[in-house]
């Protein structure tokens, strides 16, 4: 009776991974990774920084371009565009750069902002974690898979309670800043952020999803799978 169960259950394994052959990839997410949150005015002017070192970097290795003027134009409206104009105009005066007053038309630093709503999201936080804070333990940020920790009672209650559950901002901002001359891109960046729910307005308005009408055209026909 034995022989004829350890028998059946080798049989069924068998079938068991052959079926397992014929299913579709298994759907997974990408790593986890950290993205910073925009949610303060001096995050604006850090940005700002930034996008004034690239572009004096730049004109390091451009000497015909270094005394130019920058016209700085907003393609966007919103507090934050008009900020953010001044902004640059600061960092790029501290640079030793030159900035027109008006519009001279020599070089051109053109910004844009768009604002994408995603629907509901959860982000699964590493295990343990709320369990390594619980603990009082140390306070750790991106831990690894190879994470070793002490774990606490509440802290472990804590994780069970919401799962390594951590519901996140809907909101995230692309800023994309670019020096041109005479149509030509002499830099070019984009960077992204979470930004709050609730100062979403600062940024302008989400950008519109795509509507289900507008993708009948282009959805394509049942697809039919057979064994081989």
């Amino acid at each position: 009776m034995r022989k004829l169960f350890i028998t059946a259950a080798v049989v069924l394994a068998g079938l068991g991974l052959a079926g397992c052959n014929s299913q579709i990839p298994v759907a997974s997410t990408y790593p986890m990774k950290t993205q910073r949150t925009m949610q303060a005015a001096q995050h604006w002017g850090v940005l700002a920084d930034d996008v004034a070192a690239q572009v004096a970097k730049a004109l390091d290795d451009r000497v015909e371009l270094r005394l130019l003027a920058i016209d700085v134009k907003p393609e966007t409206e919103g507090p934050f565009a008009e900020v953010f104009r001044e902004l640059l105009r600061s960092r790029l005066v501290y640079e030793g750069l030159q900035v027109a007053d008006r519009d001279e038309g020599q070089l051109v630093l053109r910004y844009k902002v768009q604002v994408v709503k995603h629907g509901s999201r959860f982000q699964r936080t590493p295990p343990g974690l709320l369990t390594l804070l619980g603990a009082g333990v140390a306070v750790s940020r991106d831990l690894g898979a190879d994470a070793i920790y002490a774990a606490g009672a509440g802290g472990l209650l804590a994780d069970v309670a919401v799962g390594h559950l951590a519901p996140h901002s809907a909101h995230e901002v692309v800023v994309t800043s670019g020096l041109v001359w005479h149509n030509r891109f002499v830099t070019h960046s984009s960077d992204i952020y979470y930004i709050n729910d609730a100062d979403s307005g600062h940024y302008g308005t989400a950008l519109a999803p795509v509507a289900d009408e507008d993708m009948k055209p282009y959805a394509s026909r049942p697809m039919g799978v057979t064994n081989n």
